[in-house]
C-alpha cells in the first residue's frame, strides 16, 4: 500500500507511457552530459568550438561537432541520438553558447559561494592588450577556504574607452559589490604604474578611500624585476655587458644555419632575453658560463672555415671569441652568475600562489643578506677570477695583460673592487628602497616561527599594535593576544610558515579552540605578494582570443577564460 499509483492499477497504458517517458528522460540526460563534456573539454584545452562551415558536406565542421561524432563511434547511445534526432541534436551554435553560459554560471556561483564563506578577500588586477588592440582588465580574487588558498579568475573587462584610475576604480568597485565582499577586503595588489599605484590619484587610492582596510601591495615580482633592471642600466660597464650578452643570442636567432651548426657542438641553445624581464637574463648568463669553452670551439671553427661561412659571420665569430677571452667580460660574467641564479629562485618563490606575504618578505631579506655577505667577500671572488683566467692559454694571457694595461694610473685590484662593490651596492640599495614597505607591515612578523622563542619571553607589542591599527575591526584584541601567547610558548605550533600553521589548525580542529589565531593566519595568507595569477590569465587570453577567433564577444571571452583557467572538468 502506497508503493503503487492508482493510475497504474486502473490503466496498463499509463504505466507503459510513464516507463517510456522515464527512459526518454534518462536518454536525454545522457546526451546532454555528452554535450557538457565536449564543452568542458574544449574550454579546458582552450580550443576553438566552431568551424568555417558546419554543414554535412564540410570536411571539418569544427572541434565541437567533430568531437561529438568522434565519440559517437564508440558510444552507441550518442550515435543513435545524432543519427535519429530531428528536434534537438545539440550541435548548433546556439546550443553551444547556451551550454557555455550555463557551465560558466555554475562555476561562477561556486566561486561566489566560496567568497561568501571566506573570512577575508583580496583583489588582484592588471591590464594587457588583446589581439584586437583592446585593453583588457583582468580581475582575480584571493581568499582562503577550508581546503586551501584560492586565487580565482573572475572576468576580463574591456577598458579601452578609458583607462583612468577613476574609471578603473568604478569597474573594480562594481565587481566587489557584485560579490558582496567589500567589508572583508583586506588588500589590493597591482603593478607599479602610476595609474595603479599612484599615491594621490592612483587606483589603489580610490579603493583605499572606499574600503579602509584594503592596503596596497606592490607586486613583489615586479619589484624584483625593477631592481635588476635599474641596477643594470645605471652602471655603464653592466649595461655594455648585457648588450654584448644579448648579442650572442641574436647571432644564433637570426640564422637557422648557425643554430644547426652549433647544435653539433652543444644541444643547449642560448635563450633570448626579454627587454622588460631582466630576470630572464639569468638563463643566458648561466648558459654562456656553463658552455663557454664549447662556444669558443664553435667560434674558432667558423673563423677558420672560409668556404662554409660568409665574411660577416666569420667577423662576428672572431669578435665573440675575443669577448669570451676578455678579462673584463669574464669578471662580470662570474659576478652575475653568482647573483642572478639566486634572484631567479627568489623570483619563482614570489610567483608561487601558496607562499604568503610573510614568507616572501623573509626570502627577500635572505637574498639581501646574501648580497651583503657577497659584498664583503671580494678577495675570495677576485682569487677565483685570477685563477680561472691564469689557467687559460698564452693567447688568453695576452688579453689578460691588455686588461691590466687598460687601467691607467690605478691598481687593477682596486679598480675591479670598485666595480664589484658598485654593482652589489646598487642592487642592495635598490632592494632596500623597493621593499621598504615591508617595515610598514610589521604585523607580518607575528606569525614568523623563527621568532616564536623570542616572543614567548617578550611579547611583540609593536607588531601587535601594527595589526590592531590596520585590521583591529576584525579581531578581539584581548583574546588574540592570549592565543598568540599560547602558540609562542608551544613547540607544536612552530611551523615553517603561516600556510603550514593554518593547515595544522584546520586539520587538528584547533581552529575552534584558537579562532583568533586561525583568523590571523587566514589574513596573512589572503594578502597577496604578487600579481602573477593575473599575468597567467593574460597567457590564457592570448591562447583563446587569437587572430582567427578575434570576433568573439567580450562576454564569451570572459566565460571561456573562466572555464579554461578554473579547469571545470
Amino acid at each position: 500500500f502506497g508503493n503503487t499509483r492508482i493510475e497504474e492499477c486502473l490503466s496498463l497504458a499509463f504505466k507503459i507511457n510513464r516507463d517510456k517517458h522515464n527512459e526518454k528522460v534518462k536518454s536525454n540526460r545522457y546526451v546532454v552530459s555528452c554535450l557538457v563534456d565536449a564543452v568542458c573539454f574544449l574550454a579546458e584545452q582552450e580550443l576553438p568550438f566552431r568551424g568555417h562551415e558546419e554543414n554535412n558536406d564540410s570536411d571539418n565542421r569544427g572541434n565541437y561537432v567533430e568531437l561529438l561524432y568522434h565519440r559517437a563511434r564508440y558510444d552507441e547511445r550518442l550515435r543513435n541520438h545524432l543519427d535519429s534526432s530531428s528536434v534537438f541534436v545539440g550541435t548548433s551554435h546556439d546550443i553551444q553558447n547556451d551550454l557555455i553560459d550555463a557551465i560558466s554560471s555554475v562555476v561562477m556561483n561556486k566561486i561566489k559561494e566560496e567568497v561568501k564563506n571566506a573570512t577575508f578577500v583580496s583583489a588582484i588586477v592588471d591590464e594587457a592588450t588583446d589581439v584586437n588592440h583592446k585593453s583588457q582588465l583582468s580581475c582575480v580574487l584571493r581568499y582562503v577556504t577550508c581546503d586551501d588558498i584560492q586565487e580565482r579568475f573572475i572576468k576580463f573587462i574591456d577598458v579601452s574607452g578609458s583607462q583612468s584610475a577613476n574609471d578603473l576604480a568604478a569597474h573594480l568597485i562594481s565587481l566587489i559589490s557584485e560579490f558582496d565582499c567589500g567589508k572583508k577586503l583586506v588588500a589590493q595588489t597591482y603593478d607599479g604604474c602610476s595609474v595603479m599605484a599612484g599615491v594621490r590619484n592612483g587606483l589603489q587610492k580610490y579603493i583605499k578611500d572606499k574600503y579602509q582596510t584594503a592596503i596596497f601591495v606592490h607586486c613583489y615580482a615586479h619589484k624584483l624585476n625593477l631592481v635588476l633592471k635599474q641596477s643594470v642600466e645605471c652602471i655603464k660597464e653592466c649595461k655594455i655587458f648585457f648588450e654584448t650578452l644579448s648579442g650572442f643570442s641574436t647571432f644564433f636567432s637570426r640564422s637557422s644555419k648557425r643554430k644547426a651548426a652549433y647544435d653539433k657542438y652543444c644541444t643547449k641553445r642560448l635563450p633570448s632575453v626579454a627587454p622588460t624581464r631582466w630576470i630572464y637574463a639569468e638563463k643566458l648568463v648561466e648558459t654562456i658560463w656553463d658552455n663557454k669553452q664549447t662556444l669558443l670551439d664553435f667560434f674558432d671553427s667558423v673563423v677558420n672555415d672560409q668556404e662554409e661561412w660568409d665574411g660577416e659571420t666569420r667577423v662576428c665569430c672572431r669578435g665573440f671569441s675575443s669577448t669570451l677571452k676578455d678579462f673584463d667580460f669574464n669578471f662580470l660574467l662570474r659576478l652575475f652568475y653568482e647573483i642572478l641564479p639566486r634572484a631567479k629562485i627568489l623570483f619563482d618563490i614570489l610567483q608561487a600562489k601558496m607562499n604568503d606575504i610573510t614568507y616572501c618578505s623573509k626570502k627577500v631579506q635572505e637574498y639581501k643578506n646574501y648580497l651583503c655577505d657577497k659584498r664583503n667577500n671580494f678577495q675570495n671572488f677576485w682569487h677565483h677570477c685570477e685563477e680561472d683566467f691564469k689557467s687559460k692559454s698564452s693567447t688568453d694571457e695576452v688579453v689578460y695583460k691588455r686588461a691590466r694595461i687598460s687601467i691607467a694610473n690605478d691598481d687593477r685590484t682596486t679598480s675591479y673592487r670598485r666595480l664589484y662593490v658598485e654593482v652589489l651596492d646598487t642592487v642592495i640599495s635598490s632592494l632596500t628602497d623597493r621593499f621598504s614597505n615591508i617595515e610598514s607591515l610589521e604585523f607580518l612578523s607575528l606569525m614568523d616561527s623563527s621568532r616564536f622563542e623570542i616572543y614567548s619571553k617578550v611579547f611583540p607589542k609593536t607588531a601587535f599594535q601594527s595589526l590592531i591599527s590596520s585590521y583591529g575591526i576584525f579581531f578581539d584584541s584581548s583574546v588574540l593576544k592570549s592565543e598568540l601567547s599560547v602558540i609562542y610558548a608551544s613547540e607544536e605550533f612552530n611551523k615553517n610558515n603561516a600556510y603550514e600553521l593554518h593547515k595544522y589548525l584546520m586539520k587538528t580542529g584547533l581552529n575552534s579552540a584558537l579562532p583568533e589565531v586561525t583568523k590571523l593566519s587566514a589574513l596573512l595568507l589572503t594578502i597577496p605578494a604578487t600579481s602573477s595569477s593575473v599575468e597567467r590569465s593574460f597567457s590564457a587570453m592570448k591562447r583563446i582570443h587569437t587572430y582567427l577567433r578575434s570576433t568573439q564577444t567580450q562576454e564569451r571571452l570572459s566565460k571561456l577564460s573562466l572555464l579554461a583557467i578554473e579547469k571545470v572538468s
